[in-house]
């Protein structure tokens, strides 16, 4: 049971790095947050927490070995990605053109829960980096003989402090300060958020041919 605190808390430290680095998963919760609020942003966070355990089942399962021997598959997936970002971008640069309030890109007028929860899962299932991101992790931490009620413990743990972690994204987003600010500034908003997504999906892009 102390080894497996041990190896909780260093997975819990490093998943904490990771969210602190910006990326599409953080990009996603914050612009849903601002546009949609709370509730819009919790689900988000739920969609970008079930992506997760799927890559990490993935990973469990040996999907990574199947991608190094197929190169081209992280590359399709990686494309994706990136495809998919650099249009949720020109939505939002799109908007910003036309003068819109910041909304969401996926977003109809009657925008539920499920849309949002969906946006999360697409970001994290279209971000291969996911996969290997658990592959060294679950290397660094987790000896090859562990039981399989280990590994369960471990999925539930991360899985949840992820959700926890972009919960806490979703607060500081969707607080009254900074939604009454943001709406101010729509049009402002929505080109920086597109930018963002634009860059993002570009430099995967990129990353991902530079590899071939």
């Amino acid at each position: 049971m102390h080894d497996l605190v041990i190896t909780l808390a260093g997975i819990g430290f490093v998943n904490v790095l990771g969210w602190l680095s910006p990326g599409p998963n953080m990009l996603a919760v914050a612009s849903v947050s601002i546009s949609k609020g709370r509730r819009a942003g919790v689900a988000t966070s739920l969609g970008l927490a079930s992506g997760g355990l799927v890559w990490a089942t993935l990973t469990i399962l040996g999907a990574a070995t199947v991608f190094e021997l197929f190169p081209s598959a992280v590359l399709a997936f990686r494309l994706m990605g990136a495809s998919y970002l650099i249009w949720l971008g020109l939505k939002y640069l799109r908007n910003a053109k036309s003068g819109q309030g910041a909304v969401m890109p996926l977003a109809k007028v009657d925008y539920t829960n499920w849309a949002a929860f969906r946006t999360g899962f697409i970001v994290n299932m279209t971000n291969p980096k996911a996969m290997l991101f658990f592959s060294s992790i679950f290397a660094a931490f987790i000896p090859a003989s562990a039981p399989f009620w280990v590994w369960c413990v471990i999925l539930l743990f991360s899985q949840t402090q992820a959700f926890v972690q972009h919960c806490i994204t979703v607060w500081l987003f969707s607080t009254d300060a900074v939604m009454s600010r943001m709406q101010k500034g729509q049009r402002r908003v929505n080109t920086i958020i597109g930018t963002l997504y634009c860059g993002l999906g570009i430099g995967v892009a990129m990353d991902a041919l530079r590899r071939v």
